[in-house]
Order: structure tokens, then C-alpha cells, then sequence
């Protein structure tokens, strides 16, 4: 029953008829929900007449988030009879449930001193935590879910690739086949919104990851159904070790005066996600943390601290033996592809006195292997063979304000002393990369945008020596791309240069074919090295966005245009399980195999072809069977047009034909000879 005794769903009318707003009583339910009011627990416990004090000091603090009722009057701090002291927690009601969710998200964790740190909720909270058992009930083992084989993808019949793109807000993932072949055949996946900024594979392709606010999540198996759920707020950066077994989230502040995360960097258990272990940024909490390396088996990981190296072991997640690699001044180091050994670059110190120097530790044993100081040092970087068999270290040298000059110390890292040659380059180094699989380097040097490409070899007739194998002079080219399985590199004039792109045998040294990608910003070849692909991204060009695959000679196999293009990764495959001897016997079959593959891509073409004929033919069937129908449905009712027009309109020799032609002047021009 409502108010004064009436039932609910009568209606009250003054006797005299005359209703008035303010006379109908009021009908609205309460709220009890109390969604405005909050517990702050942890609170020292104080006598009465220290709790007025205590009162005024969550005044203070909370009134500052939000209005609190009664002109801060909405302040209760319970008591205990029986000591006549606080309980040590209190209630405080804003105004609006607004007030109250700012003041839970920014006070808990709030440290009134050392021994006083806020535990602050919702009052709505409360009971759900009152109800919780006191006895301990183990929760029902979660049900064994089949994810399927995670690898499925390596089972292909034609031993395609697969890569993810991402436009607008689309995610697709499709295999990459011939250009016969149709999109919907080719896609295997879609889903829109997957992701907020982008995907990243992990290195043997088992996982696409999305990230989100709140986190990050894995996916896998042939319907990439969700196979990992790390929650990170804001994560920004991910790295997996090289074994796929750990997965490290890093974020930081978006500005400097946001809230810092208490977490900056959390390392995970790929396969139970399970938190091993996390690290607070210790520096300015909107820029990165300094990021982990991983050593080439996934066993450590390590990255730079004041005048050391920590190295962390990753079966314990704890600092290798409790002590750093004390290497003071030391500015970058790089673990080898190959081998538990970091290479390290430590400038000059004590104003020139110490020279610059170059050192390579193994680890764990902490063995310093090798060691090259350097002079007059500007700048270094270092460049690790993919195989770890050398190691070059570009040493540009200030000779003078106006003049520098550009070197190499190039290190045999699997000969005996490890023995070092010096390659002097007369000219600005631009780019260096190494051929995956080989022992030659590209160099490219000189004054932009017209530079000279020179191709090294680390031997010459099996011998140990650096020899100069062909330079190419004046080429449009700021970046080189090696494919991975090596012999053929893409130079490319990327970003200013328009995107040309030059296919070049390094074997032959000929180039096999010069094309051009407009505006291309990214280039990235598929694992095995057979396709390259090429891509405008909308992240640093707003136009022309989209993507073209290419075969190694330079071939366009498909050409993609799409507004607002962001992302496009192959997917990467695990290292191969054959033995090196297992490979050269492939190899040495190869025209066997490869007269197998051509005789199945000349089937599907032929069979793309009679298919695209048996639809044009269909096409045609279809259009001509429709004339004949609209032809019948003309002459059978002829008769009733005719009746109702009252004239013979259907022949047409009761027509005259007319031809008219106008002609118009577009444009004169006129030119003196």
C-alpha cells in the first residue's frame, strides 16, 4: 500500500475536483543503495578525544574529491564500547555516487603514515565481504577445455604463409596464395574491433595478441580462439622471450602528472598466467622503463642500470648470483642471436683518460672474452650476425668540428681469440645490415639522397678476410632488406625517395628488377623468404594507404588499396627441426621438388581459368534466358498494347530514323612553328 493508506494504484483526488501538483502526495521509492557512501579502513585507533581531529583531517582529504553532505558534516567514525576507542575505520557520504567512485579509485592505497595505509570501498562492497566463509572452500577445478593444435597452420598442403592486417577498425588474417586466387578463399579470419592499437605475433607465431585498456589477450589455434588473458592496465609494450614461454607487459604514464603505475613492467607465464614477476619504473613515470633483452634461449634476461648490467635468471625471476655485471659508465649492450653472450659499449671516461671501450662477457660464468678499446669515440653502434658468428661495431670518430670519420671493428666471434678487423669507410654511413644466412654485409654510404651501396664479404676463397665484392654507385636508397633465407636483398628509397624499390641478386650481382611503391613506409619479408611485402601506414602516411606482395624478383603478386591501413606482420614460423645436413639434402633435391610445385601451380591456374569461364559462361546462360523470357512477355501481350494504344506502335517501319551529330569546341590552342 502507498501513502495514507491508499492502495497503490489508485489515484487521489481532491474532493472539490480541483487537483493541484503540489497537493499529489509523493510516489517515488527510496534509495537505499547508499552508492555515495564510502568505508575507509586502516585507520588508527584513537580515543574520543582525539577522533574530532582525526575527523577534520578525512574532511580535509575528501572534500577535495567531492562534496560531502551536511557541509561536511557526512563524516562517521564508529566507536567501541568497550575500549572507548575507534574502531579504525570510518564512513564518509558525498553528494553524488560520482564523488564517492573518484574517491575510492584515488584514496586506496593513500599512506596516512608508515604505518596507516587507506583500505578504502564501496559501502555496497560490505556485504559481499562480510558473506565470505569463514572456512576456506576450494573453488571447482575449472573444466579441460581443447584448444586444438596451436601449430595447425604449419600443416598446410601448399605451405603457405599467413599475415594480419589491420584498417579502420578491421582485423583479418589470410593466407598468402596466388594472385588467382579469390579474397574470400584466401581469408581466414575476421573480426571487427579486435583490438585498440594494434597486433603483435609471438616469435614462432603460435599467438596473435590484441591490446586493450585494461590488457592484454592471446589468441590461437585455426579459429584463433582466446588462449591467454593478462590483465595490465594501459599496457603499451609487450616482449616475449625467444621460447614463447614468458610474455613481459610494460606501461607507463600517458603525462606527467598522471597516477603512476605501481606496476610498470609485470613478467607472465605464457601457458598458466601466472605473474612471475614485476618492477616499479624508477625513473619519470611518463616515459618507459628501461626495457628487458632477452638472451637468445629465453633462459635470461637483463637490461642497463647505473654503471652495471643486471641479469636476471628466468627459471627464478631473481638477479643472477644477487649481484650485477659491474661495468661502469656502460651506455648499450646486445646479446648475441646465438650464444648466453652480451656484447657491451662503455664511452670515455675521465675526460679521455679512460678510452672508450667495446667488451664481450659470457654468461653465467661472467668471463670477459674480449675487449677493444677505442679512441676519440663519437658514437657507436652495434650490428650481431643473425647466426652469431660475428659482430661489427660502427665507430663514428669526431676528428675535428667540421670533419668525422666512420669505421668498423669487425669481430670473429668463432675463431680462436676472437681476432678483430678494422674496415675503414671514407664516407657518411647511412645503413648496415647482414646477409641472414651467408657471410656478406651491404653498406650504405655517402651524401643523400644519391649514395653508394658496397657488398662485403667476411671470407675470400675460404680464407678469414674483408673483401670488397661490388659497390653501386649513386642509387636513390636509404634502407636495406636482406631476405631471410639470404642471396637476395630488396635497397630501398623509402619515406623522401618516394618508395622506390630495387630487387638485386647478391649472388649475381645484377639487379633482377626496379619498381616503385609511392609513399611506401614499412617493408617486411614473409619467413621464408620467397615474398616481400610493402605497405603505405596511415600511423606516417594519411595517404595512398594499402599494401603490395611481391615474389623475391620483384614480381607484384596483389596490390591492396584501404583507407586508414595501420598494420600488416607475417605471421613467423618456429626454427626448422632438420639438421643442417637434412637441409643441404633438400636442397640439392630442390629441382625435383620444385618441378612437383610447378606442375600443381600450372593445375590451379588452369583450374582458376575454366572456373572464371564456367562463370562468364553462367553469366551469359542466365542473361540470355532472361531475353527470351522478356522477349515472350512482349509478343503475348502485344495484342492488349495495341488495343489500348489504337495504333500499330510496335513495327518499326511505321518509324523514320534521324541522326543528328553536334560538335562543340573543348579547347584552342595555338603554336607557332
Amino acid at each position: 500500500r502507498s501513502f495514507y493508506g491508499m492502495p497503490a494504484d489508485s489515484q487521489w483526488k481532491r474532493p472539490d475536483g480541483d487537483d493541484d501538483e503540489d497537493d499529489i502526495p509523493f510516489n517515488k521509492e527510496l534509495d537505499y543503495s547508499m552508492d555515495n557512501v564510502i568505508v575507509v579502513d586502516n585507520l588508527p585507533i584513537v580515543p574520543p578525544e582525539k577522533v574530532e581531529k582525526l575527523i577534520n583531517v578525512l574532511v580535509k582529504l575528501y572534500s577535495k574529491i567531492g562534496n560531502i553532505v551536511q557541509d561536511g558534516q557526512g563524516v562517521f567514525m564508529p566507536m567501541d564500547p568497550n575500549t572507548n576507542e575507534s574502531k579504525g575505520f570510518a564512513y564518509v557520504e558525498f553528494e553524488d555516487v560520482q564523488c564517492a567512485a573518484q574517491a575510492v579509485e584515488q584514496t586506496d592505497g593513500h599512506k596516512l603514515d608508515k604505518a596507516h595505509v587507506f583500505r578504502v570501498w564501496r559501502f555496497n562492497e560490505v556485504d559481499r565481504i562480510l558473506q565470505v566463509p569463514d572456512s576456506y572452500q576450494a573453488p571447482p577445478p575449472p573444466q579441460y577445455r581443447e584448444r586444438g593444435n596451436l601449430r595447425q597452420w604449419l600443416l598446410d598442403d601448399k605451405a603457405r604463409d599467413q599475415y594480419v592486417i589491420r584498417y579502420a577498425d578491421e582485423s583479418e588474417i589470410f593466407w598468402n596464395d596466388g594472385p588467382e586466387t579469390k579474397e574470400e578463399e584466401r581469408r581466414v579470419f575476421e573480426r571487427k574491433k579486435w583490438t585498440d592499437t594494434g597486433h603483435q605475433w609471438s616469435p614462432h607465431g603460435t599467438y596473435v595478441a590484441t591490446f586493450h585498456r585494461p590488457g592484454l589477450r592471446l589468441w590461437g589455434g585455426d579459429a584463433f580462439e582466446a588462449a591467454g588473458r593478462f590483465m595490465h592496465n594501459n599496457v603499451k609494450n609487450i616482449d616475449f622471450s625467444p621460447c614463447e614461454r614468458y610474455l613481459v607487459t610494460s606501461t607507463w604514464a600517458d603525462r606527467p602528472n598522471d597516477k603512476e603505475e605501481p606496476e610498470a613492467v609485470i613478467i607472465w607465464d605464457v601457458r598458466t598466467g601466472e605473474k612471475k614477476r614485476a618492477f616499479k619504473n624508477e625513473g619519470p613515470k611518463d616515459k618507459p622503463m628501461e626495457p628487458f633483452k632477452w638472451s637468445f634461449d629465453g633462459q635470461y634476461f637483463a637490461k642497463i642500470a647505473t654503471d652495471s648490467i643486471q641479469v636476471y635468471a628466468a627459471e627464478d625471476m631473481k638477479l643472477l648470483d644477487k649481484k650485477s655485471f659491474k661495468l661502469p659508465g656502460v651506455r648499450e649492450f646486445r646479446w648475441s642471436p646465438a650464444q648466453n653472450v652480451f656484447a657491451a659499449f662503455i664511452p670515455a671516461q675521465d675526460a679521455g683518460q679512460s678510452p672508450a671501450r667495446v667488451v664481450i662477457v659470457e654468461v653465467p660464468s661472467r668471463t670477459e672474452l674480449r675487449q677493444k678499446n677505442l679512441f676519440s669515440v663519437a658514437d657507436t653502434q652495434m650490428y650481431w650476425h643473425p647466426d652469431g658468428t660475428y659482430l661489427a661495431v660502427k665507430v663514428d670518430r669526431q676528428k675535428s668540428k667540421k670533419t668525422t670519420s666512420y669505421s668498423f671493428e669487425l669481430f670473429r666471434l668463432k675463431e680462436r681469440d676472437i681476432p678483430i678487423e678494422v674496415l675503414e669507410i671514407p664516407t657518411q654511413v647511412v645503413n648496415f645490415a647482414w646477409e641472414p644466412k651467408g657471410h656478406r654485409f651491404a653498406l650504405v654510404h655517402g651524401d643523400p639522397p644519391r649514395v653508394d651501396i658496397s657488398f662485403y664479404t667476411m671470407l675470400k676463397e675460404g680464407k678469414a678476410q674483408v673483401t670488397l665484392l661490388k659497390t653501386l654507385e649513386k642509387k636513390p636508397v636509404n634502407e636495406v632488406f636482406w631476405s631471410p633465407a639470404g642471396h637476395h636483398v630488396v635497397l630501398a628509397g623509402m619515406k623522401s625517395l618516394n618508395g622506390i624499390l630495387n630487387f638485386f641478386n647478391a649472388d649475381d650481382m645484377e639487379a633482377m628488377c626496379e619498381d616503385e611503391h609511392f609513399m611506401c613506409t614499412d617493408i617486411c619479408w614473409d619467413p621464408t623468404g620467397r615474398y616481400i611485402c610493402s605497405y603505405v601506414s596511415a600511423f606516417r602516411q594519411p595517404m595512398e594507404n594499402g599494401y603490395v606482395i611481391w615474389n623475391f624478383a620483384g614480381k607484384a603478386q596483389l596490390r591492396v588499396n584501404k583507407d586508414k591501413f595501420f598494420q600488416f606482420i607475417w605471421r613467423p614460423r618456429p626454427p626448422s627441426l632438420l639438421s643442417g645436413k637434412q637441409e643441404r639434402e633438400i636442397r640439392k633435391a630442390l629441382p625435383e621438388y620444385s618441378a612437383k610445385y610447378q606442375e600443381e601451380d600450372r593445375k590451379a591456374k588452369e583450374l582458376a581459368a575454366s572456373a572464371a569461364t564456367r562463370e562468364k559462361e553462367a553469366k551469359r546462360a542466365a542473361f540470355e534466358e532472361g531475353e527470351a523470357r522478356r522477349k515472350a512477355l512482349y509478343l503475348e501481350w502485344q495484342h492488349d498494347r495495341r488495343q489500348l494504344r489504337g495504333c500499330l506502335t510496335d513495327d518499326e517501319d511505321n518509324y523514320e530514323l534521324v541522326e543528328e551529330t553536334f560538335e562543340e569546341v573543348l579547347e584552342m590552342k595555338e603554336e607557332r612553328i
